[in-house]
């Protein structure tokens, strides 16, 4: 896509909504996300589907740009430079961890089946407040943070490495959090008027 004054943030979040879609298509394909309530799994949608995107293009970029002590001239320009840059530390703080395929999918459920990840949960709240369905996301969450952790270790040389493994995905991830609020604040101040030009996805993620 050449850069220049026709690409807007607008189509560039359009663009990206296959993506959204794709990562829903993925997530219908757990059992356990499937066995939840609808109007649960909207919710852990809302709330978690932003975050993950950006773990997950991550990877993307990994496998298609690898080179990314390059600085990308669409993002450069669509964002202003500060939100670039932080967007840039957080992927590459990631680096280490994409390239293994199995570790990022078995995190990415995870996150989905963080009942309140968004660290600014007034945004969006689950809206089946039932304890039984609360007990069941944790439950199928449980199910993938054993997955993943019997994984690490038989990745890791010893108990202490999978643990700093473990601990350094952890903390990368949550600083990731601190820049998706203003990745969310910056889109949402920039579209907020565009409501009926953005796609449905697009729509439902970042309008209130």
């Amino acid at each position: 896509m050449p850069i220049n004054e026709t690409l807007t943030l607008r189509k560039f979040m359009n663009a990206s909504s296959n993506i959204f879609i794709g990562l829903i298509s993925y997530l219908k394909t757990i059992p356990e996300f499937n066995s939840i309530p609808i109007d649960t799994k909207i919710s852990l949608i809302k709330n978690n589907l932003k975050q993950v995107f950006r773990e997950h293009s991550t990877y993307i970029i990994q496998h298609v740009t690898p080179d990314l002590v390059n600085d990308s001239p669409v993002f450069l320009h669509v964002f202003p430079k500060d939100l670039y840059m932080d967007m840039r530390t957080t992927a590459i703080a990631l680096l280490p961890f994409v390239y293994d395929p199995i570790l990022i999918r078995l995190f990415i459920v995870i996150l989905m089946l963080s009942t309140y990840m968004n660290i600014y949960s007034e945004d969006y709240l689950i809206e089946n407040n039932d304890e039984n369905v609360n007990r069941k996301i944790l439950a199928a969450q449980n199910i993938y943070v054993e997955l993943l952790w019997r994984y690490i270790i038989s990745r890791c040389s010893n108990y202490q490495r999978s643990v700093q493994l473990l601990s350094s995905l952890i903390a990368r991830i949550l600083y990731s959090q601190t820049i998706q609020v203003k990745i969310n604040q910056f889109i949402r101040t920039h579209i907020s008027d565009q409501n009926q030009q953005l796609q449905p996805i697009i729509r439902s993620l970042w309008t209130l």
